[in-house]
């Protein structure tokens, strides 16, 4: 008969799979988002129809669009690192310092690489 698993460990196999499922929705969410903005992008209106004033709009929504896709497209990276990280078993882990991820900061962003000391001094770069 198979060993019953302790109490703590099926607490962390159940945070694990709640953290899994929130990385993978706002993945989902993100994949959607990104299509949309491709839409957007590819029904540019024949530019030699428009005028000087409709091709500035059409200019600032492609770029606009291009801007939130690379932001999208870096989350995403950082999703499927993190579920990487979840797979390995070193998931809320500094990947800086070792120390552990402070538990409101994964709250609020699951897919968090640094405590917030050492995502201090990336955001310096410093790191």
């Amino acid at each position: 008969m198979p060993a019953k698993p302790s109490s703590t460990e099926s607490t962390s196999t159940n945070g694990d799979e709640t953290i899994r499922q929130r990385l993978l929705s706002k993945r989902e969410e993100l994949v959607i988002d990104l299509a949309k903005n491709r839409e957007v992008t590819e029904e540019t209106v024949d530019e030699s129809a428009q005028d000087m004033v409709d091709r500035a709009t059409s200019a600032y929504t492609r770029e606009f669009a291009y801007t939130l896709s690379e932001a999208d497209i870096k989350v995403l990276m950082l999703i499927d690192e993190a579920l990487d990280r979840l797979g390995n078993g070193s998931y809320g882990s500094c990947l800086n310092c070792s120390q552990p991820v402070e538990e409101k900061r994964l709250e609020a962003v699951p897919w968090a690489r640094f405590c917030l000391d050492c995502q201090e001094l990336q955001d310096r770069g410093m790191l």
